[in-house]
């Protein structure tokens, strides 16, 4: 592989994985289970949260999750920072989204 083509692949690459995550929050956002239930969190937004609930001991075991979870995990991170300001999700699970919440906010 010349360099040229080593540049235009390492160029696309960044570019296709944005195009990836943007496509990838348009669908979770678009499904039919997304839409809001009645006094609930979606299933989007319990699975996570079923995701954070969880201990991960190894390096890249979270991020494995959340792709098994259907995010990418910028779409997954994204998501998640909305939740922590709706008091809909804070009243599901008071505890685990003041820790979050914290934690954001220590940065």
């Amino acid at each position: 592989m010349s360099e040229q083509e080593r540049a235009e692949t390492a160029q696309s690459q960044p570019e296709a994985q944005s195009q990836l995550e943007a496509q990838s929050q348009a669908e979770i956002e678009n499904q039919p289970e997304a839409q809001s239930q009645p006094g609930g969190l979606t299933p989007v937004e319990r699975r996570i949260l079923e995701v954070e609930r969880r201990r991960f001991k190894h390096q890249g075991s979270k991020e494995k999750a959340i792709i098994a979870a259907g995010f990418t995990p910028i779409a997954y991170y994204q998501r998640l920072n909305v939740m922590l300001d709706d008091e809909r999700v804070r009243a599901a699970a008071p505890q685990m989204i003041d820790v979050l919440r914290a934690r954001r906010d220590a940065d």
